[in-house]
């Protein structure tokens, strides 16, 4: 190091509160369409849609962004899809 400052400096309030995840996509429009479904349905996702991202990663990724919004969701998978409810 040469004694200089190397990067810029921000007032934390600035610093942003969320980020992006990679799936972000993927759950933003899973939980839009869970938005839209009556009592008692479920959304069928097939699992190619969700590629090249893990199911478990996705799952976890959906959950928090339910659990931010208040929504409980429950969800299930076999090996061609996966399955996304809300709960209660």
């Amino acid at each position: 190091m040469n004694g200089r400052n190397q990067f810029e400096s921000i007032d934390r309030t600035d610093v942003p509160r969320t980020r992006k995840s990679k799936h972000y996509g993927i759950v933003e429009d899973i939980l839009q369409q869970m938005g839209q479904l009556r009592s008692k349905k479920a959304l069928k996702v097939p699992r190619t849609a969700l590629r090249p991202a893990k199911l478990a990663h996705i799952r976890a990724a959906l959950v928090r962004a339910a659990a931010r919004q208040n929504v409980a969701v429950a969800t299930r998978s076999d090996d061609k899809y996966f399955y996304v409810w809300r709960q209660g």
